[in-house]
């Protein structure tokens, strides 16, 4: 169990940086690539499976999985909006999709 879970959570780290690279490649332009929407899909989705399969191990730090939740939804709304409206996205929802990102990660690594 202990490997399954550790390759998810590389898998999961994984496409927090693609969402954060891809995010970087566009800053300059604004326009998204839809990559970024789906890395912060894949981000989210694998986050929940592995809070799924920590819970069930028993040895799980509720509040931050439910904060991370939280703020990963966040991001991935922030991203699909910002693919959506395309270079007319508005300054607030395309700065929040890397600030979303970098609270997740602060969130994993710090409590």
């Amino acid at each position: 169990m202990s490997v399954l879970i550790s390759v998810l959570v590389a898998l999961h780290l994984i496409c927090w940086a693609v969402a954060l690279g891809t995010w970087v490649a566009a800053a300059r332009t604004r326009r998204p690539n839809p990559g970024m929407a789906h890395a912060l899909a894949g981000a989210v989705v694998l986050g929940v499976v592995l809070a799924a399969l920590v819970s069930i191990a028993g040895d799980a730090n509720h509040m931050k999985l439910g904060l991370k939740l939280v703020v990963g939804l966040v991001a991935l709304v922030l991203g699909y909006l910002a693919q959506k409206k395309g270079p007319e996205t508005p300054s607030a929802v395309w700065f929040g999709v890397p600030a979303a990102i970098v609270v997740n990660v602060f969130v994993a690594v710090l409590v």
